[in-house]
Parts: structure tokens; C-alpha cells; sequence
């Protein structure tokens, strides 16, 4: 998705941003900058995955990015005029981490390794919010749609398709 993309500048948005406005968000926070940009598409602005990194739904080939303009089918070519007005990251530790992980790993081998779990909401100009959490196992990176509630269905996979695989 991001191939049509080209970085302006040292501006952190990307895709054609010209006429953003000011008080749009232009760069995510550590550690979601690590795997997400936000991009300017002719729908409005979107997070989606960084250059080398891809971010899919499991079981084959299906893009994930989180989009401004906030509707369920039909967006509108509004552009630079849905943005995103907040994006807040907290990691979760405790009690909190602990009770995302277990979502998580619902229905999956569970795993010695404990991940840093990050939770995320976004704001777009229109005042609609979602919610997210981030899982950070190492080198491997999870994420997973978190509205009024998770759901482990929601789960997407984030990789960085530059790493070399260990041999």
C-alpha cells in the first residue's frame, strides 16, 4: 500500500499532505513509529505500516491501517480534511498488561515470553475515537482492535520484512 507513498521533506506524514491542517497529529509516538507512519490518501489520513514492515491480518495477504475518517463502508474523498486531532500511547504494566495478555492469547499456545503491551487511542477531527493494544514480543510485533471491549479476532500481525531470519 505505502509504494505510491514518497516522504516530504523531513516531515513525518506521507502521501500527498499539502494543505494539512495545523493542528493535525503528524508523527505517532515510540514505539508505534518504530512500525506505522501516517499516511495522506485521497479518503483522509491513515496509520499504516512503516517502509519494510507490513502489517496483515493472519492466514494471508489482507492490509490492515487504522483510518481517520472512521466509517464502516463508503468514505468520502475528503482528503486532508479527516485527520486524526489525538493519538495517545501508555504501556500497560501490572494488573492491566497482565489482563490484555490473556485476551490476546486467546486461542493461542501460550508462550513463556511476556510482551510489552501498549494501549493506543486515536481522535479524529470528527471527535470518534478507537482503541487499540500493541504487543511487543522481541522481535515479533501483534496489534488488535480494542473498542468498548478487545476482541482477540481482531488480532493483526506486524512484520518487519527487513530483518534477516535467524539461521
Amino acid at each position: 500500500m505505502l509504494g505510491f507513498f514518497c516522504l516530504e521533506g523531513n516531515a513525518a506524514l506521507v502521501g500527498e499532505c499539502e494543505g494539512t491542517p495545523i493542528d493535525a497529529v503528524k508523527e505517532l509516538p515510540n514505539p508505534l513509529s518504530e512500525w506505522g507512519v501516517i499516511a495522506c490518501t485521497p479518503y483522509g489520513h491513515i496509520i499504516s505500516n512503516k517502509e519494510g514492515w507490513i502489517w496483515s491480518n493472519p492466514g494471508g495477504y489482507s492490509p490492515v491501517m487504522i483510518p481517520s475518517q472512521m466509517v464502516r463502508s463508503n468514505p468520502e474523498a475528503l482528503g486532508n480534511k479527516s485527520y486524526f486531532k489525538e493519538i495517545s500511547l501508555k504501556e500497560l504494566r501490572g494488573e492491566a498488561a497482565a489482563s490484555a495478555i490473556e485476551v490476546f492469547r486467546t486461542g493461542f499456545d501460550k508462550s513463556p515470553e511476556e510482551p510489552r503491551v501498549y494501549s493506543v487511542k486515536v481522535v479524529s477531527v470528527s471527535g470518534k475515537e478507537l482503541g487499540f493494544q500493541f504487543f511487543e514480543f522481541g522481535d515479533h510485533h501483534w496489534g488488535m482492535w480494542c473498542n468498548k471491549k478487545c476482541n482477540p479476532d481482531s488480532r493483526f500481525m506486524i512484520l518487519n520484512m527487513d530483518k534477516k531470519p535467524n539461521k
